[in-house]
């Protein structure tokens, strides 16, 4: 099977104006490499990771793959230049699939195409992979816990909209969390953000392209803190935490405001720190 080696050097854009619209184009060329000198052409547009003509598009959204053209290279016979056209001037008729799976030629019915990527999240844990106390050689937990860094999964997608979604809608959509469970997902697990949205001329008709991000939490995206204090609730009275000499000093509490368990890690208490979407609106 032809293999993708990557970009080459050259490539284009052009930005025009037809039929009462922007249009724009991109040009890219891709090197592919061929198993054998005498392999098929349908071969090579096959290559793995090469665009696909009526379904790629490119990194921003605004343009979808129209052609792609082979050319053998004149000195190294098993290499091939592609050249690759995207356009946002593409004809009435085209279409992808819609939420239902079916074709359709209106961009405000696309299920979008999603990248996934990872980023670092620090959080405060009081228990081990073991399930272990953190604490020291005395049974007493820490005051701050243990904070550790894990890598968590960021969904990243375009999705076109009417133009009637108004700036203040996407404003409110901004860093909101999902109600209930979302594509598989529990509650208040997946953080939405906007990362940037535009009112833009596609197929003939203004549509606003937003690009949004979710982020995905399985601990939930709600603030914890380590319910420790210098004082605990005894039957309704407020009662300091002291050591055997009586100096007042901080103690672990069960998360109901009385004394932790010796030896067990002080309760987390959450708090919501984003307001809440049933995200709807998302064709996912």
């Amino acid at each position: 099977m032809p293999t993708l080696l990557g970009e080459g050097r050259q490539g284009s854009s052009r930005l025009s104006y037809r039929r009462g619209a922007l249009q724009y184009e991109e040009v890219w060329e891709f090197l592919v490499q061929a198993d054998t000198r005498t392999q098929s052409r349908a071969e090579i547009y096959a290559t793995p990771g090469l665009p696909i003509v009526g379904r790629s598009t490119t990194a921003s959204g605004f343009a979808v793959c129209t052609s792609v053209n082979p050319v053998r290279d004149e000195e190294a016979a098993l290499i091939w230049r592609i050249a690759v056209t995207y356009s946002s001037d593409v004809e009435d008729g085209q279409t992808q699939t819609n939420s239902q799976g079916q074709p359709s030629s209106n961009p405000l019915e696309w299920v979008p195409v999603y990248e996934t990527k990872f980023e670092r999240l620090q959080e405060i844990v009081t228990k081990d992979k073991n399930g272990d106390a953190i604490a020291n050689s005395a049974g007493q937990a820490f005051e701050t816990g243990l904070t550790v860094s894990r890598f968590i999964p960021v969904w990243e997608f375009y999705q076109f909209e009417p133009d009637t979604v108004t700036d203040e809608t996407i404003i409110e959509r901004n860093e909101t969390v999902n109600s209930g469970t979302f594509k598989g997902r529990a509650a208040k697990t997946l953080l939405l953000t906007v990362q940037e949205s535009v009112i833009w001329q596609y197929l003939g008709q203004r549509v606003r392209l937003t690009k949004y991000s979710l982020k995905y939490n399985k601990k939930d995206w709600t603030h914890k803190r380590l319910d420790v204090g210098t004082q605990y609730l005894d039957t309704g009275t407020l009662k300091d935490f002291t050591s055997t000499d009586g100096t007042i000093m901080l103690g672990s509490l069960d998360g109901s405001g009385g004394q932790q368990t010796a030896g067990d890690p002080p309760a987390i208490v959450t708090f919501d720190q984003y307001d809440s979407s049933d995200f709807s609106f998302l064709r996912l």
